[in-house]
């Protein structure tokens, strides 16, 4: 018998999570590849976003430039939502036999502004704890291996890359299956991040997996030179709706 996860109370929708077989994350990326080719112009174009954001990526980090690094994490958190809400989107109009289009995605991403600001708002205040959390640690520890230390010691490079790292993986948890629940169901961020949370735990192996696929072939985007994020990206937004689909039940 399948378990309920969480109630939203705002759309009265019960969710509940099914139990994957190891092979999904495949499925979900030949799914992803089908919808890719029955929009190509729509892929392509947001694949081309998400290079140029690479771009810039690459050259900032080039550049050594930590903190303005971080400043752009902050921008992606709140901007990436927004575009994959528009590849989720896609996939759900081709689902529905519809045509899709520039104008709808836009509408579509605007109506759920609110819900997946929440999101952000909340994944925000998360990596600052975070940072704040490891900030103490590691002055309380300097000052118990040092005497006389009167100033705060800042992160190292290395410090701040396992913050982000922890993140990224409790990013990946939530995402998952929250932003997709967002667009189809209009759910509140409170909800969509229980159910993402307790799907990912219940398919830990599997999750695990489409983690790893997804580090791949994001590696490969940029041993490509980003040229492969034109496919890879879309690809991915389309294989996650599909995941989301099989994944979570909704009543």
């Amino acid at each position: 018998m399948k378990t309920v996860l969480s109630y939203d109370t705002d759309s009265s929708v019960y969710t509940h999570s099914n139990t994957l077989l190891i092979s999904a994350p495949f499925r979900w990326l030949r799914k992803g590849w089908d919808d890719f080719k029955r929009a190509p112009v729509h892929s392509v174009t947001y694949g081309a976003i998400f290079a140029a954001i690479g771009w810039l990526l690459v050259n900032l980090a080039q550049s050594n430039e930590s903190y303005f690094l971080s400043t752009l994490f902050f921008i992606m958190l709140f901007v990436g939502p927004a575009l994959a809400f528009g590849l989720y989107d896609i996939s759900q109009q081709l689902e529905r036999k519809h045509e899709p289009s520039f104008s709808h995605e836009s509408k579509k991403a605007f109506s759920e502004m609110g819900h997946e600001l929440m999101l952000s708002l909340m994944m925000t205040v998360v990596f600052m704890f975070l940072v704040i959390f490891a900030s103490l640690v590691t002055n309380i520890l300097a000052q118990t291996w040092q005497t006389g230390v009167s100033a705060a010691i800042p992160l190292s490079d290395t410090t701040f890359f396992y913050i982000t790292v922890v993140f990224a993986c409790l990013l990946f948890c939530v995402n998952s299956f929250a932003l997709p629940m967002i667009l189809d169901r209009d759910a509140n961020a409170g909800t969509a991040t229980s159910t993402s949370l307790n799907a990912v735990w219940k398919n830990k192996m599997v999750m695990a997996l489409w983690a790893l696929l997804i580090v791949v072939l994001t590696v490969l985007g940029f041993a490509t030179f980003l040229v492969g994020f034109l496919v890879i990206v879309p690809v991915l937004g389309y294989a996650s709706w599909h995941a989301y689909r099989e994944t979570i039940v909704i009543e």
